[in-house]
């Protein structure tokens, strides 16, 4: 499932955030990992400069992968693309296979983010292929106990399109030891003119059921988990699903945002429409969005 990672870097240490994350990923995974550069009109006299920097980069990734397995076998390759950036990314990563794209947020400006700019948004936008989105980098103290995906949150609304995350979720889990944390939120029922206090013992029933309807939801999900060797734990919460993922992320120590680009609405795709638009735009938690089929 991640067996060739395609990492866009632009020569900033803004954009090599990504580069524990690719080390971890792919050192217990074994994956290829491709490192490239994408150069636009106009600055073919910088190639060498580039191809220069992304070799010294490569180096530096073998060295490291060797802290996480001395006798990894992970291939690191690096390629200087031309084009328009985010036009060749997705390019080459249909051309080549690639199994995951690793995006930081904030790329050569600085202050001015490559996702809020053109780059990641694009890329998120467009591509089929899942995108890992970094938004900060991790702490010192992570990096040396190499536990950057501890706790993994998986959003779901049950719908089948919402559970395309699951499978990613549960690769990394397997093989990081992650625990997946289970999320769904509940939607409260709309009001339907009655006068209290029957309306308020209408919407007590209602909310309860469904409330215990996500329980059992989130229970099947998890005992399917379970069974194949993970650790899970559900959470239900009460309110806007992004600011409830948002909030539940920050306060509870996760590391990661697994969910799909498409949810229970079916026509509506989640990124850069509702949900998951805004958590990649929300916070400090890396974001692994998958499209879903069909999407």
């Amino acid at each position: 499932m991640y067996e060739k990672i395609l990492v866009p870097l632009d020569g900033s240490s803004e954009a090599e955030i990504v580069l524990p994350y690719v080390e971890g990923i792919g050192a217990k995974f074994g994956a290829e990992i491709i490192l490239v550069s994408v150069l636009e009109p106009g600055e073919g006299e910088r190639d060498q400069l580039y191809r220069y920097y992304l070799e010294r980069i490569a180096k530096q990734l073998q060295r490291q992968l060797k802290n996480w397995d001395p006798k990894t076998g992970v291939v690191v390759r690096s390629e200087a693309l031309m084009g328009r950036p985010g036009n060749e990314i997705m390019r080459y990563a249909d051309e080549n296979d690639v199994s995951l794209i690793t995006l930081a947020s904030y790329g050569r400006s600085g202050r001015s983010p490559w996702f809020l700019g053109n780059v990641a948004a694009k890329v998120l936008r467009a591509t089929g292929k899942p995108v890992l989105l970094i938004r900060a980098a991790a702490d010192r103290a992570t990096l040396k106990r190499k536990s950057l995906m501890k706790r993994i949150l998986v959003p779901l609304d049950g719908s089948p399109a919402g559970e395309t995350a699951i499978s990613y979720a549960e690769a990394l889990g397997q093989v990081l030891g992650s625990e997946l944390v289970l999320f769904q939120v509940v939607k409260p029922p709309v009001p339907i003119g009655i006068e209290a206090p029957t309306m308020s013992n209408i919407y007590e029933e209602e909310l309860e059921r469904t409330r215990a309807s996500a329980v059992v939801y989130l229970d099947r999900v998890g005992k399917k988990l379970q069974e194949k060797g993970l650790s899970t734990s559900n959470a239900i919460h009460l309110g806007p699903p992004a600011d409830q993922i948002i909030d539940y992320a920050e306060a509870n120590a996760i590391d990661l945002i697994a969910m799909s680009t498409h949810g229970r609405s079916g026509i509506g795709r989640w990124v850069f429409g509702s949900v998951t638009d805004k958590v990649v735009h929300a916070g400090n938690t890396a974001v692994l969005t998958i499209r879903a089929s069909g999407s």
